[in-house]
């Protein structure tokens, strides 16, 4: 028989199911997080270490909650690490790349003749002895 009562499990439950969901399904964060989604993997990983070692001296709830705990830090680690992008609310590359800040305006198009007629004007480099 289990301590934990059915309807803290199922709250936990729900908690948990709703963390994925936001973590993978909502809104990414403003800015991506790379060091602090590892740093959250990592406790992740440990809290898992820890449950297994509580499972294996008998403590079935303490190992649950380091599990949960863990699902929770890794859910905070995905959510952490997406990245929004200003123009339509997702970061498509997944790269850096730089000066593109909010205020820049949209791409222009390239003028080939403008380049055309700047490449004519170039000439092969001629090698030095």
């Amino acid at each position: 028989m289990s301590a934990v009562p059915l309807g803290l499990k199922a709250v936990v439950a729900v908690v948990i199911v709703l963390s994925v969901a936001r973590a993978f399904l909502g809104v990414p964060a403003r800015r991506g997080h790379e060091r602090l989604a590892r740093t959250l993997v990592g406790v992740s990983i440990c809290l898992y270490i820890l449950s297994g070692e509580a499972l294996l001296e008998g403590q079935d709830g303490m190992a649950g909650a380091f599990v949960v705990c863990g699902v929770e830090a890794l859910c905070l680690a995905a959510w952490v690490s997406r990245r929004r992008d200003d123009d339509d609310g997702w970061d498509d590359d997944g790269g850096g790349g730089g000066g593109d800040g909010p205020d820049s305006g949209p791409p222009t198009p390239i003028d080939w003749d403008a380049f055309d007629h700047a490449r004519a004007a170039w000439r092969p480099r001629e090698p030095v002895a």
